[in-house]
């Protein structure tokens, strides 16, 4: 059985866009939280983005966490129906649980867990209110924390999908309304580009394609073990290269996970074809894209853009990552260690980072000095 140590090491991202290893103390959890032992911690774009960026406060990072409860209170283990030893992935949303948002089951849109609002999330809290962030050896659990849990048997690295996947599943799924025997176009094989396309793949797709750019080669050959086509866009028309792929025919959804480049909506329009639809899974910058009025009335074109994931998703990435036929078995995994963290997030702002985008921090391993092992 897990117990809770006097202190645990953190990885914290400062204002300059550097970080710092720190200790700092714990102490057992009050009857509505809970301790959660870090496993595995998965970095994503934000991630690298804030830390590239510089933090306005000392921040842990990390909000695709996984591990092992350490510490429950007893209202809290009653609330979350789990207990100390259970494995769990925690979702960064931090929402009140009475607002028309979360009552309605759309919890990541609560006020109180709304970046863009003030809100608060795991990962973005800053430190000297204590360790709310995936990169350290424990995590507090406020009283409100969402949890999930693992099925048994599924592997840290692989557990450290699921948000992604839970994402991807959502966004393709729901906003996009992919059906079996579909056309599915990805824009950027990044973490969730090679999500979407396993989801793809999982759902049925007649084809699926996976687009990038020449500094992208590496990561397309992932794509490619997925069962996916790709393509690596050059001088010419990019539209005509992703035509070719689908022999000729178009996407019935396109899901651009490209990033911050404008241009890529109206590439994505492009490639839609009649009655199709276009996910948005992130904002550009500049903010305004220029969306053709014609083509999408023309064609019946839908437009969706996305944020987060419903907790139903998370439970269908968790069944398909346990059944082993979601494909990121396939995927290699980057493994860091705390002292490692902050070097990391650099390269990957430089471009310089590993081939795979699952780059999963894991507190424990390599160990720590003064770590202890797993429960």
């Amino acid at each position: 059985m897990c117990s809770l140590p006097a202190s645990a090491l953190a990885s914290v991202a400062l204002p300059g866009g550097t970080s710092e290893l720190r200790r700092f103390p714990l102490t057992p959890a009050t009857a509505d939280e809970g301790w959660l032992r870090v496993a595995a911690s998965g970095i994503c774009g934000t991630d690298v983005a804030l830390h590239a960026k510089g933090l306005s406060q000392d921040t842990v990072l990390g909000h695709h966490v996984v591990g092992e409860l350490a510490d429950v209170g007893s209202r809290a283990a009653q609330r979350w129906g789990l207990g100390v030893g259970d494995r769990v992935v925690v979702e960064e949303y931090l929402p009140c649980g009475t607002c028309e948002a979360c009552t309605t089951g759309w919890y990541r849109l609560c006020p109180d867990t709304d970046l863009w609002g003030g809100g608060r999330r795991i990962g973005t809290i800053p430190a000297d209110e204590g360790l709310f962030g995936g990169n350290a050896e424990y995590l507090r659990l406020p009283h409100n924390a969402v949890l999930h849990r693992l099925p048994d048997g599924l592997s840290w690295e692989l557990a450290a999908w699921v948000l992604p996947l839970a994402n991807a599943l959502d966004w393709l799924l729901d906003a996009g309304a992919a059906r079996p025997g579909e056309n599915v176009v990805v824009l950027g094989p990044g973490y969730h580009g090679l999500a979407i396309a396993a989801a793809a793949r999982s759902a049925g797709a007649a084809a699926v394609v996976v687009c990038g750019l020449p500094a992208d080669e590496e990561r397309l050959r992932l794509v490619a073990a997925l069962g996916c086509e790709t393509v690596i866009f050059g001088e010419n028309d990019h539209a005509a290269q992703v035509r070719a792929a689908l022999g000729g025919a178009g996407a019935d959804v396109v899901l651009d996970a490209a990033g911050e480049d404008p241009r890529t909506v109206d590439l994505a329009l492009e490639l839609v074809r009649q009655r199709g639809r276009l996910v948005l899974t992130s904002p550009k910058n500049p903010p305004h894209a220029a969306l053709d009025t014609r083509k999408m009335t023309r064609r019946m074109l839908t437009v969706r853009a996305v944020r987060g994931r419903s907790p139903e998703w998370v439970t269908r990435a968790l069944d398909l990552l346990a059944s082993g036929t979601s494909g990121l078995e396939r995927i290699p995994t980057a493994v860091v260690g705390l002292a490692d963290v902050g070097s990391m997030l650099t390269r990957l702002a430089d471009g310089e980072g590993p081939a795979t985008p699952h780059v999963v921090v894991r507190p424990h391993f390599p160990p720590q000095k003064g770590s202890r092992p797993l429960c």
